[in-house]
């Protein structure tokens, strides 16, 4: 016997159900997920009434709603192109027919029309016509099959995973396939956020998740609408999402620091975000986005933490940063430069080290409710620092906002990513931006940091909104050998896709579109040299045009020709000025990495010096231009023409373009000048 209601709801409704939602109006979509909740909540009482030990949870639904955010549930390890193969093998497609092509090249306009970037529609296209019209597979089921998928790819086993892929695909409908098929991407383009799915499901479902980061918890302790949560708590070894800073310029810093006598200064660690929970001895660390990642630190850091806990310190809620510390030099690294901090071992040079800066359980007290300054007495004393393992994060008290620029200042000298400042006052707010807690860095301050022009040598597809398209590959030009000429080789530094509105983009494309070429596999063309980051396509440097690009500092990366790529670019200006050999060189590139150890700002901020305000932050005005009929068209004006002769007496024309070498204006001359009249629309009574 089924022990679940959602072994009892077959897997086509569900997809009905997305169907209908992605294909409605924005202000229909909430209302057909509301009453399919509604009715699945009717459906499992009825049910729950008749099985008293059955299952009636939304979450085998829910899951599947909102597939990026089901943390229980591991990587599936398929992509697009993995698809692509398993269709044209299970289908017996030709690999160089039509069909195939459009599968394995779906982001191509050319190959899949105007559903390009959309995979699970162009896989729906090809498969309606060869796939029966209902599945027989359950919600369940197909959980049960995700779940295995899992398994197999955490196995590394890509021909159970195959397995298990075909037997879901021959045991569905096409519609069916499409739903699957963005589930197993985890991107379900419905045009419903998951911030409404949430609001739908209840009132307070996104706090929750928020604190959590739990949809089995969220459907659990959210079973009945009408009840509320009325305090949500952070608990040991679940993951909640942590309270981030908003961003501030230290311009205005002094608007912020109001509410407060003084405010605390911390450094800005380049880290990745983790929090690490424990209780009587067992260890768990969790990142920013709910992942956990205690295996990789349970030889490398929890041997030495335990060790350096106050004794009398059975549980424990840490919120910090995860940081890269090099052994030799005894100093942390940044985290854009060649590590990956969650996936260190040992031996190696670099070790992670927790810098902590807050603490939000303390022996079984939550201390979310209490404001930063006492919870920071909570934290004093915790434990032992130990250089490289776990740290205190270093506070200062400021009361100005001349204060807070000398402590960015300070930073910039450092070479540290920035400064965050901190309301003594603010309690801990999961996943809140605006609780009182603000980052500043360089790159928010105009002024302070190098822009980079680059030459755009490629460009990428895009998907969604974005189809066509959206990125570009840019690069620096090689020194010519003879100074003035112009330059003849390009290699890659870095991959861009923001910065531009829509507009701006679309203004471009059609600048570059009659150029681009098709990149052909193992080859680049000539002038131009990439390694690993290939484009889908390519321009000659002499039909390009320039980016000005704005990024936070130069990282080794072997991924482009350089060696080196921008960590964080976005385009600040298309730069149709400038002629495209004047894009920066090798030379220019390699020194302004050297300059301040790749960093992108050296220069200080002083209250008393004017900086120019950015033009992103200026609004866009578009100059209107007056819709005028093209000076070709135009007709004469007949006052100061003399009729000459009769000939066209009592004959009416009108006269389109021009013929041959005589011109428009030319021709309506010469028939008022024999008597005929001209006229500019044509009409009934038209002679000719």
């Amino acid at each position: 016997m089924e022990s679940t209601v959602a072994s009892k709801i077959p897997f086509k409704d569900l997809c009905l159900l997305c169907e209908k939602i992605s294909s409605s109006a924005r202000s229909m979509k909430g209302a057909y997920l509301r009453k399919y909740i509604s009715y699945f909540r009717e459906y499992a009482k009825k049910m729950k009434q008749e099985t008293p030990s059955l299952d009636d949870s939304f979450y085998p639904i829910l899951r599947l709603l909102l597939p990026q955010l089901d943390r229980e549930r591991g990587a599936y390890g398929v992509k697009e192109h993995n698809l692509a193969k398993v269709y044209i093998r299970i289908l017996g497609l030709p690999k160089e027919g039509h069909d195939a092509s459009k599968l394995l090249n779906f982001r191509a306009p050319k190959t899949a029309g105007k559903l390009a970037g959309d995979f699970a529609e162009v896989a729906f296209w090809v498969l309606k016509s060869r796939c029966p019209e209902g599945g027989s597979l359950n919600v369940e089921q197909v959980n049960m099959h995700l779940n295995k998928i899992v398994l197999k790819h955490a196995a590394h086993d890509p021909r159970g995973v195959d397995a298990e892929l075909v037997a879901m695909l021959t045991s569905m409908s096409a519609a069916e396939q499409k739903w699957l098929i963005r589930m197993l991407l985890k991107d379900m383009k419905f045009g419903l956020g998951q911030n409404s799915i949430f609001g739908i499901y209840h009132p307070d479902a996104k706090e929750l998740y928020d604190v959590c980061n739990n949809l089995h918890k969220v459907c659990q302790l959210l079973h009945n609408p009408t009840v509320r949560l009325h305090e949500v708590e952070v608990s040991l070894f679940s993951p909640f999402r942590p309270m981030l800073a908003e961003r501030c310029n230290v311009r205005s810093v002094e608007e912020s620091m109001k509410k407060s006598q003084f405010y605390y200064v911390e450094t800005k660690h380049d880290g990745e975000r983790f929090q690490l929970h424990m209780e009587n001895g067992v260890f768990k660390y969790f990142s920013r986005n709910g992942y956990e990642y205690t295996d990789g630190f349970a030889t490398l850091l929890t041997p030495h933490v335990a060790k350096l806990l106050r004794t009398d310190i059975k549980s424990c809620i840490l919120d910090g940063e995860m940081m890269g510390w090099n052994q030799k030099l005894k100093c942390f690294k940044t985290k854009g430069i060649d590590f990956d901090v969650k996936y260190l071992k040992m031996g190696d040079d670099i070790r992670p080290c927790l810098c902590v800066f807050d603490i939000l359980l303390c022996n079984g007290q939550v201390l979310t409710n209490k404001p930063l300054c006492e919870r920071l007495h909570f934290l004093e004393s915790l434990f032992t620092p130990s250089e490289g393992i776990i740290m205190y994060t270093e506070q200062k008290k400021v009361t100005t906002g001349q204060e807070v620029m000398d402590e960015l200042n300070l930073a910039i000298d450092k070479r540290l990513e920035g400064i965050i400042l901190k309301d003594p006052t603010s309690v801990y707010k999961p996943n809140a931006r605006k609780g009182g807690w603000y980052k500043i860095k360089p790159e928010y301050t105009e002024g302070l940091m190098d822009h980079v022009d680059l030459i755009i040598m490629g460009g990428y597809f895009g998907e969604g909104r974005r189809k066509g398209i959206s990125h570009f590959l840019l690069g620096a030009a090689v020194p010519p050998a003879t100074e003035g000429m112009e330059p003849v080789e390009f290699h890659s530094v870095v991959r861009v896709g923001s910065g531009y509105s829509m507009y701006e983009l679309s203004e471009l494309l059609q600048k570059l579109s009659p150029h681009w070429q098709r990149v052909l596999p193992g080859q680049c063309p000539p002038c131009l040299a990439w390694t690993k980051e290939k484009p889908d396509v390519w321009i000659a440097p002499q039909n390009s045009y320039i980016l000005e690009v704005k990024a936070t500092e130069i990282v080794p990366s072997k991924s482009f020709k350089v060696n080196f790529t921008l960590r964080f670019p976005r385009v600040e200006t298309i730069r149709y000025d400038k002629k495209w050999s004047d894009c920066m060189t090798l030379t220019e590139f390699d020194s302004l990495r050297k300059e301040a150890s790749g960093k992108l700002y050296s220069r200080h901020v002083d209250a008393s010096n004017e900086l120019p305000e950015s033009p992103r932050k200026k609004q866009r005005h578009l100059t209107r231009v007056p819709i005028k009929l093209g000076e070709q068209f135009r007709g004469i004006d007949i006052s100061g023409i003399d009729v000459v002769t009769d000939l066209l007496e009592g004959k009416e024309f009108c006269v389109l373009t021009d013929w041959k070498e005589h011109t428009k204006q030319d021709i309506e001359t010469k028939i008022v000048q024999n008597g005929g009249t001209v006229v500019q629309n044509t009409g009934i009574l038209m002679t000719y």
